[in-house]
């Protein structure tokens, strides 16, 4: 199984992007701050070129946002989990209200709707496994289309989650 997608593949998406636009994803997965004229030089380009190359990547929707990463620990979530969801999918007015309240709900950093014997897949971060607990009780668990909740804590992250940019 590859790790990463071909240039073909993304080529059937976005037909003008070629190597010189998968060396500005690469660098700006790395360090979105850095200037044109260092984006430029790290890509054997102009900053110009490598300015407008990003605007007509955002404007394709290749780059949706730019962003950063934090520290869960030094902002005060010292617990990190991942919780397998099943819901009652009959009833589908309560369906929606799961998914309306877990957008809402800060903690819940992210929100994966599954194929399989789990729903969803919720990427949560708490202060402390009390917190969690209290958190998962109270607005998880009393969500009434939720039929059942299994936790994972992390332990240790290997690797943060990011794109995969295609291979040339």
């Amino acid at each position: 199984m590859q790790d990463s997608c071909a240039i073909t593949d993304i080529l059937v998406i976005i037909p003008r992007i070629d190597r010189y636009d998968l060396a500005i994803l690469t660098a700006l997965q790395s360090d979105s701050r850095m200037s044109w004229i260092e984006l430029g030089e790290a890509v054997s380009l102009s900053a110009t070129a490598a300015q407008r190359r990003v605007r007509a990547l955002q404007e394709a929707g290749v780059i949706k946002r730019f962003t950063v990463a934090l520290d869960r620990n030094l902002l005060g979530h010292g617990l990190h989990a991942f919780v397998s969801v099943s819901i009652d999918r009959k009833e589908t007015q309560l369906a929606e209200e799961f998914r309306n309240r877990v957008q809402a709900y800060p903690e819940v950093q992210a929100c994966y709707k599954l194929s399989g014997n789990v729903d969803y897949l919720l990427d949560i971060v708490a202060a402390d496994i009390q917190t969690y607990g209290r958190f998962i009780e109270q607005k998880i668990l009393s969500l009434a289309a939720v039929k059942d909740a299994s936790s994972a804590i992390v332990l240790d992250t290997i690797k943060e989650p990011r794109a995969t940019i295609p291979r040339a």
